[in-house]
């Protein structure tokens, strides 16, 4: 598997794992090119008065798996449909849970006929739909909200290698162009990541966007230099990008092709803790040493904001959340307190990820008390 995907709010952040791969694609795709205008420059501090605060949160329910009927592994991608269920993906588990917390079902099946997923898996929610890209297979296929097969989409003879959400008109999904085998000589390469509109059919409508990441490319090893993420607002109409590693984030508007507006501030880099395979990868294929941590780690669109999730982690304080406006000006920051992993959004509520004192893991609901922005 090339890569671990986490689900923001409205959109998917796809990361890559640290390993070692073998990669060998030679799929030719023509590009189209977009303008990508000015980029807003933001100074270091925000313009609300209180930014900086830690978020004052309020639990309203914990979610562990004492009770045996399912497992947190690795859990990612919670969604909440429009009844208000909670969705969430994990290791050969599909999980639903009502508004209030409480466990529904399990909707993995494993296998590949209709209704089955694979190993590894991307979904959407949509009104009462739910839209699953079984990403081993290339299978497409829509189910209710209880998990119930209604109908497969056709994606025959199309090479996605992601599912980036539902606007309006038809699906997002990722095309990645590797460069040729022959020119990965061990070296920093770009990696073309062409987001495609896709109809409710399956047929192709029209490129969205092209980002070119970058990642260390050798003749029988790679591995990820850039941050690959992509958020799709709530309403399905921008875009959000971060491909790279300085913080700079990029927003399509659907609704006008070939418009794109980018936005950063001054930050404060983190310096990176090499780890142990980091080094003995570098002493055998010559990638660069990692000075600073990528600077962006997740996006979340939240309303009329997006909440810019940064490397930033204080022990105190926890991890720091930028937001800027629609226009791309840096309003506000905030921590969201020690040991938790922001999740998704809800109006004036946040789902985080936390480890227990015994190291197992809860989904916390928690209630937002005073503004977030």
């Amino acid at each position: 598997m090339l890569g671990e995907t986490v689900k923001s709010a409205g959109g998917i952040a796809m990361r890559r794992n640290p390993v070692v791969l073998i990669v060998v694609i030679t799929t030719a795709l023509s590009i189209i090119a977009f303008s990508r205008g000015q980029v807003v420059e933001n100074p270091a501090r925000p313009t609300a008065p209180n930014s900086g605060r830690v978020l004052e949160l309020t639990q309203v329910w914990r979610i562990t798996d004492n009770g045996g009927q399912y497992y947190f592994q690795g859990p990612r991608d919670l969604q909440i449909a429009e009844d208000g269920s909670i969705f969430l993906a994990d290791n050969e588990e599909f999980l639903k849970f009502s508004p209030d917390g409480k466990f529904l079902k399990n909707l993995f099946k494993k296998g590949q006929g209709p209704g089955e997923i694979g190993d590894f898996f991307y979904y959407f929610l949509h009104g009462r739909d739910i839209f699953i890209q079984d990403y081993p297979s290339q299978r497409f296929w829509r189910a209710d909200l209880n998990g119930v097969f209604q109908e497969q989409i056709s994606l025959a003879n199309k090479d996605y290698s992601g599912f980036l959400g539902t606007p309006p008109d038809g699906f997002l999904f990722l095309k990645t162009v590797w460069p040729p085998p022959a020119e990965r000589t061990g070296k920093l390469m770009e990696i073309l990541h062409i987001v495609v509109l896709v109809g409710r059919d399956g047929s192709e409508l029209r490129n969205v966007a092209t980002f070119r990441p970058r990642d260390f490319l050798a003749p029988q090893a790679a591995t990820s230099w850039s941050a690959k993420i992509t958020a799709l607002d709530a309403e399905g109409k921008i875009l959000y990008a971060f491909h790279g590693r300085d913080y700079l984030i990029e927003a399509v508007d659907l609704g006008r092709p070939a418009t794109m507006r980018r936005f950063s501030r001054t930050y404060p880099k983190v310096p990176h803790v090499e780890k142990s395979w980091e080094l003995d990868f570098r002493n055998k294929y010559g990638a660069p040493k990692i000075e600073y941590d990528i600077d962006v780690k997740n996006l979340f669109p939240v309303g009329d904001r997006l909440w810019v999730e940064t490397s930033t982690d204080d022990k105190v304080r926890g991890r720091l959340f930028d937001v800027f406006d629609k226009g791309g000006r840096y309003v506000d920051c905030f921590f969201l307190g020690p040991g938790r992993t922001l999740m998704a959004v809800q109006k004036s509520f946040v789902f985080c990820q936390e480890k227990n004192a015994d190291e197992t893991i809860a989904i916390v609901k928690y209630r937002i008390e005073g503004s977030a922005d």
